[in-house]
């Protein structure tokens, strides 16, 4: 036996004994963990750290609100068996592939812009609402000093600390013809 040469497989990392792929099997799928505590979570594998072995696990915290999550992280030595109850679904992979990237926003020239602004204004004074423009150069749509409109002009570009307000107006921008 040469020096530095392992022959217990006991002794090596599980990194160099189990199956990665096995790993990647679970990933986006519904599965039911038990740690040895014997506490049992339920949810919808994010990733796996091969080397730890720690699990995340991702839930939909409203049926209505899929933006809004629960993420619990399984540290790698307290699981004791991880069983699959479903499988993966397009939904869940377009969910978990926009989880923690912002929303890329599309790039618009200045004439582009004053045409957004304009159209979206136009929209809200059709519905009868007091719009304003307002803030550097009249780059932003104020409706009743209660909600500001940011460019790009979108349903995202609304701020308002008056719930209602904002929810009304979203849908009113995304019902924009």
């Amino acid at each position: 036996m040469e020096s530095g040469e392992i022959t217990d497989k006991d002794s090596l990392h599980p990194i160099f004994t189990k199956d990665s792929q096995e790993w990647m099997k679970l990933v986006n799928n519904e599965v039911r963990a038990c740690t040895e505590d014997g506490q049992e979570f339920t949810g919808y594998v994010y990733t796996i750290d091969p080397v730890s072995e720690c699990v995340v696990l991702v839930s939909p915290s409203e049926e209505s609100k899929p933006q809004n999550i629960s993420m619990k992280l399984l540290m790698g030595p307290s699981v004791r068996s991880i069983e699959v109850i479903s499988g993966t679904t397009n939904m869940i992979k377009s969910q978990f592939e926009h989880l923690f990237r912002p929303v890329a926003e599309e790039t618009f020239t200045n004439e582009e812009m004053k045409i957004r602004m304009q159209r979206l204004k136009s929209w809200l004074e059709q519905n009868r609402l007091p719009v304003a423009t307002g803030g550097m150069d009249g780059q932003f749509l104020t409706i009743a000093d209660a909600l500001t409109i940011r460019p790009p002009y979108t349903e995202n570009s609304c701020l308002s600390t008056n719930e209602i307000i904002l929810s009304r107006i979203q849908g009113l921008i995304r019902s924009m013809p």
